[in-house]
């Protein structure tokens, strides 16, 4: 048992190892499994709707059906940002790529120029896209102060970009990114970054630029980590600030999609367009009819248009209501998963598996129950999925370990003691199998030897089927005692029977039960008798002699480990088995040696005589068992 403590503890501690290693490396697909639990948060508390000055304009189905197909000519984006800003909107943002010139333009109308001429010393934000291995670099249209270290390395890179028309991005107030963390249509959105970075210019996004020009702002406020060059840590645009991690990534706080107030641009163009919706509101236009491809998805599951995740973030820095996963909690994290496998693992081990699962489902609502609570609380995202994945892990596999070497030993015992001992006997075995080791140690047993008398001459008249029915009448009636009293059968010698007491575990009394089983067995082999049982000719009986004696012997597993037998040996044992055997001298059925009568204070016992036990160098008393002291007739 303590080597499968040991070996479980061991097996545990190597599992904890290597989930805590796994964690730290943190590869692609935990990443990914990371991400994916700490969505359920916002999945179970999705940021609550605050009325904020935000609206998109959207070029949706009724829109194409009403301007027709996509692209639109560039003169009705001209008339869109016309309308948009007479009817008083703070600021315009298209969240649209005008990289490539108007393809209705001709000699007589220029759309890009109609354009242009449009958004002119507006406040309206156009939208550029990183481009992997291109040379362009978009201008800065704003002002950085950077309090603290220098952010510029650290943030997201970016080497060259897809801009607007060279006259669209001169007339523009504000030019932005719109990268977001999922490049791709249909992936999740979860972070996005605020800043971009050659190594030296800072490039803000382009939600930023709409909210800059919508607030009236020239500048953007970047803090620095103080200590950590490169490390970002919040960035302010007039009264707004919002944390970001050290990239400079702010973390997507998604609402539901119903909750942005959104307006079809066929309304705005038709003139049909609520202007409580547009004025004073910072206006971003975009796509969301779905073959257009410029869908995502949220932490909520909701495939919504790109446009509508940058009017939320706004409106998310707008309220205050942000998500935070400081730089420390990969760390704790890390030792959260190392702790607490550890602990679980030992109790487990040293106190049991059930402890051990008990514990583990504590720890789980323990950890589930704090990281819910700092999220709502706090806006603080703990990953809960990795500490209690790791200790369920680890807990299982010690516990499977635990039970598959218990379960082979507990086999390996039933196979050498389910036919020799108690049921309850065999269970107080199965808790101690230490006891079974190969080997012996000399201990204090009481032994009982039983022999059938005259069973040659009886089994002359008898065929072999009849003999082995026989046999196993008397020692299937005799052994139950045995059993009751919490005696082990040792072995069966044709028609003898061998059994010891206080191996291999401590029994109490261990001289009373064998006496006591004695008793039974005569009682047994009476009732026999008076049914008939053995099929014997009518008037004659079975008769038996028992010897017991109380002495040391050496016991334990005898033979191979492959097939062991577990026995006693020794003059203890030699000596019951002569006493058994003065039986037939004394005329009776029980002789107890001097050593076992001492033992018997609640039986009756009388002295028989003294005999010279054979292969014995001194004369020994054996006494008659009588019977129990509370009996007054010579049973």
């Amino acid at each position: 048992m303590k080597k499968a403590r040991r070996g479980g503890f061991l097996l545990g501690v190597l599992i904890a190892a290597l989930l805590t290693l796994l964690r730290w490396l943190d590869p692609q697909p935990m990443q990914e499994l990371r991400a994916a639990s700490l969505d359920i948060y916002q999945r179970l508390q999705p940021r609550a709707a605050v009325e904020t000055p935000v609206t998109v304009v959207a070029i949706d189905e009724a829109a194409l059906q009403s301007q027709g197909q996509w692209p639109w000519p560039r003169a009705t984006m001209a008339s869109l940002a016309h309308r948009l800003l007479d009817m008083g909107a703070a600021s315009v943002g298209f969240d649209i790529l005008f990289a490539e010139p108007d393809r209705l333009t001709s000699a007589q109308r220029d759309g890009d120029a109609d354009l242009a001429a449009a958004i002119a010393e507006r406040p309206v934000a156009l939208a550029f896209t990183d481009a992997p291995g291109g040379g362009a670099l978009p201008p800065v249209k704003a002002g950085f102060a950077v309090s603290g270290e220098e952010v510029a390395s650290g943030v997201t890179r970016l080497q060259s970009a897809i801009l607007p028309l060279p006259q669209l991005t001169a007339a523009a107030a504000g030019l932005g990114h719109i990268t977001l963390s999922g490049h791709q249509a249909g992936t999740t959105v979860r972070e996005v970054p605020l800043l971009l970075s050659n190594g030296g210019n800072l490039y803000p996004a382009f939600l930023l630029e709409a909210l800059r020009l919508g607030a009236g702002a020239s500048t953007y406020v970047v803090e620095g980590d103080p200590l950590l060059p490169g490390a970002m840590q919040s960035l302010r645009v007039a009264d707004f600030t919002a944390p970001t991690d050290e990239r400079g990534q702010i973390r997507f706080y998604a609402a539901p999609e119903a909750s942005t107030p959104t307006v079809s641009a066929a309304d705005v163009l038709s003139g049909r367009a609520d202007p409580a919706k547009i004025q004073g509101a910072i206006v971003l236009v975009g796509v969301s009819a779905a073959g257009l491809q410029d869908i995502r998805v949220t932490p909520l599951g909701e495939a919504v248009p790109g446009v509508k995740i940058h009017a939320q973030l706004i409106s998310q820095i707008m309220a205050g209501q942000f998500l935070n996963r400081p730089a420390w909690v990969d760390g704790a994290e890390v030792l959260a998963i190392a702790a607490l496998s550890l602990l679980l693992v030992a109790i487990a081990s040293f106190i049991g598996p059930l402890a051990g699962l008990v514990a583990a489902g504590a720890a789980m609502v323990l950890i589930a129950g704090l990281c819910w609570w700092l999220f709502a609380a706090r806006g603080l995202l703990i990953d809960p999925v990795s500490p209690m994945g790791g200790a369920l892990l680890t807990v299982f596999a010690t516990t499977a370990f635990w039970y598959i070497v218990i379960e082979r030993q507990r086999r390996y015992i039933r196979q050498a003691f389910g036919r020799y001992v108690s049921p309850a006997l065999l269970a107080r075995i199965e808790q101690s199998p230490e006891a079974l080791k190969l080997g012996g140690v000399n201990r204090e047993i009481t032994v009982l030897f039983m022999d059938v008398r005259g069973f040659t001459s009886l089994s002359e008249s008898l065929t072999p089927q009849e003999t082995i029915r026989f046999l196993n009448t008397v020692h299937g009636a005799l052994s139950v005692p045995v059993m009751e009293m919490d005696g082990t059968l040792d072995k069966y010698i044709g028609d003898s029977l061998m059994a010891f007491w206080n191996a291999p575990l401590d029994v109490g009394d261990h001289a009373a039960k064998a006496a006591e089983a004695a008793l039974r067995m005569r009682q047994a082999l009476r009732r026999l008798n008076e049914q008939g049982a053995f099929g014997l000719p009518k008037g004659r009986h079975v008769r038996i002699g028992i010897g017991i004696h109380t002495g040391l012997a050496c016991v334990g597993n005898l033979g191979t480990q492959s097939r062991l037998n577990y026995s006693a040996v020794g003059d203890t044992v030699n000596t019951a088995a002569r006493i058994e055997a003065a039986c037939k001298d004394f005329a009776t059925d029980i002789l107890v040696s001097g050593a076992t009568a001492q033992l018997l204070p609640q039986f009756r016992t009388a002295l028989a005589g003294e005999v010279h036990l054979r292969g014995k160098s001194h004369v020994d008393e054996v006494f008659y068992l009588v019977g129990r002291a509370a009996e007054n007739d010579l049973s």
